[in-house]
C-alpha cells in the first residue's frame, strides 16, 4: 500500500506507512513528529507527514462515540473523511485498493456489504490522486459484476 502511494506523490511512502499508527499503536502525534524529525526530515516534510497521518486516523470510533451507533460513527466518518486534504485522499485511496483485495480473500459474506460502503465512500471522497480513484472503484465494480461476492 505504502508503495502505491510512494509512486504517486512525494512522501506517500512514508504517509502509507505511518497511515494507521496512530490507531493500531500507543505512539502519540508529537511523538511521531519528533521522530521523523530525528531521521532528519525537513520540518515542513515531518509536519505534512504527521499532518496526514491525523487526518486518515479514524475520529469516530466506538471508543471515542459509544452513545452512537454503528451507522451513524460511519456516516460521521465518511463526511470528516470527504475534507481530508488531496494527499491523505491519495493514501486513502491506496488503502482501499489493499483493503479490498484483502477482503476478496478473506472477508467471506461481508463482502458484499463492504464493496457497497467503499463505493459510496469513493463517490464522495474525489481530490486525490484521480488514477488511483479510479482503480479503486474499477476494482469494486469488476467484483460486484463478476459475483465473486
Amino acid at each position: 500500500m505504502a508503495e502505491t502511494a510512494g509512486c504517486v506523490f512525494p512522501l506517500g511512502y512514508e504517509i502509507g506507512l505511518c497511515h494507521d499508527l496512530l490507531e493500531e499503536t500507543d505512539v502519540t502525534e508529537a511523538e511521531l513528529l519528533s521522530a521523523l524529525k530525528s531521521f532528519r526530515y525537513q520540518d515542513l516534510s515531518a509536519e505534512h507527514i504527521t499532518g496526514c497521518v491525523v487526518e486518515l486516523t479514524g475520529v469516530f470510533t466506538k471508543a471515542a462515540f459509544p452513545e452512537l451507533k454503528k451507522q451513524e460513527r460511519k456516516r460521521r466518518e465518511t463526511a470528516r473523511l470527504v475534507v481530508i486534504s488531496p494527499d491523505a485522499r491519495t493514501v486513502k485511496y491506496a488503502d482501499l485498493i489493499y483493503n479490498i483485495n484483502w477482503m476478496l480473500r478473506f472477508g467471506g459474506e461481508k463482502l458484499e456489504k463492504y464493496l457497497q460502503r467503499k463505493l459510496a465512500l469513493l463517490e464522495r471522497l474525489s481530490g486525490g490522486d484521480e488514477a488511483l480513484r479510479c482503480e479503486a472503484q474499477a476494482l469494486i465494480l469488476k467484483c460486484l459484476q463478476n459475483k465473486k461476492v
